[in-house]
């Protein structure tokens, strides 16, 4: 039976903890030699590298270093752009909102690593990040740039209603609350930030619709090329119902996939955006069930959610739809 291709990651995961190093005295020489990674992916972007080997030289640092939340002081020390086009979609996006869908969306340039997810429940909006294997270092560091870019960008002291982590905690609550100002948990069922829903509509100073555009075509093309996703022929009549499903997906991150707001978000009517579907053999109703099935298949495969968390995450109002939509699957 042949065996399963190593989950990849790129040398800008590795590039992250490199350039914040020198800002915290750290001394990565060692490190980096035993991990064996090829020169070139410890000085340039876009490398690909075994997932185990970035995930060996982080846990390998905070060992090192010997500093419980290396993640977070990582997150701390890294200038805006570290991230490169993640870090500039982020900034040029209109909100906190806009800006945490795109973060999800383009994340694989970094690491094929775990599942990020961002819905509205009531009047909370929960960021989530499921990574069974993953490096509490590296949790912390995502939720720490998280919540330091969004006040970054917003200007405004952005304060979490909660922050949980996977891992268990390994000192004491100082060093998490001076940066998230918020109650922290661990040992959680996954990495989580929750925020008050209006957060997502925070605008950014620094938006730029048009630059916006251009580097979201330049992620995806990127995407395109390291294989992460299939790129949609651009006249191919499939494009169109291939928008919808992104779209969807947006949506259903948000809380609310029904027609009306798949159509506000692509700029159509509700009427328009039914009959052009209808012109490709397909429909609002098909599409959301087909991308909720997809979205429940890949948290079903990295982590075993109750029917209630499952709800949450693919915009059904309540548990027994799930339970239905589980019987069909």
């Amino acid at each position: 039976m042949p065996q399963e291709p190593e989950p990849a990651a790129f040398s800008d995961f590795v590039l992250l903890l490199i350039s914040a190093a020198p800002k915290l005295g750290l001394p990565l020489e060692a490190v980096l030699r035993s991990a064996g990674l090829p020169p070139e992916a410890l000085c340039r972007r876009g490398v690909p590298i075994p997932l185990s080997a970035a995930r060996y030289i982080w846990s390998s640092a905070e060992r090192v270093s010997g500093d419980p939340v290396l993640g977070l002081h990582v997150a701390e020390k890294l200038d805006v752009g570290t991230l490169d086009i993640l870090d500039y979609l982020s900034r040029s996006s209109a909100s906190f909102g806009a800006a945490l869908a795109r973060f999800i969306r383009f994340a694989p340039l970094f690491a094929d690593s775990g599942v990020m997810s961002l819905h509205v429940d009531g009047g909370h909006a929960h960021f989530r990040h499921v990574s069974p294997n993953g490096v509490p270092a590296v949790s912390e560091l995502l939720v720490g740039m998280t919540v330091l870019r969004a006040r970054t960008f917003s200007g405004e002291y952005v304060r979490p209603l909660a922050v949980r982590f996977r891992h268990h905690r390994k000192c004491t609550a100082g060093a998490y609350e001076r940066i998230f100002d918020a109650p922290v948990e661990f040992g959680a069922p996954c990495d989580e930030l929750v925020f008050r829903r209006e957060h997502l509509e925070m605008p950014f100073g620094s938006a730029d619709p048009r630059l916006c555009e251009i580097l979201e075509e330049s992620a995806h093309l990127r995407l395109q090329q390291l294989s992460r996703v299939a790129a949609p022929p651009p006249a191919a009549p499939s494009g169109f119902v291939d928008e919808v499903r992104h779209v969807l997906r947006e949506c259903i991150a948000a809380g609310n996939p029904n027609v009306d707001q798949v159509a506000e978000r692509m700029g159509v009517s509700p009427r328009t955006l039914q009959r052009q579907l209808r012109e490709q053999g397909s429909s609002h109703r098909a599409l959301l069930a087909e991308t909720r099935v997809a979205l429940m298949d890949r948290c079903l495969a990295s982590a075993n959610p109750s029917r209630h968390m499952l709800a949450a995450e693919l915009g059904y109002v309540s548990a027994r739809s799930v339970s239905r939509a589980l019987r069909r699957r």
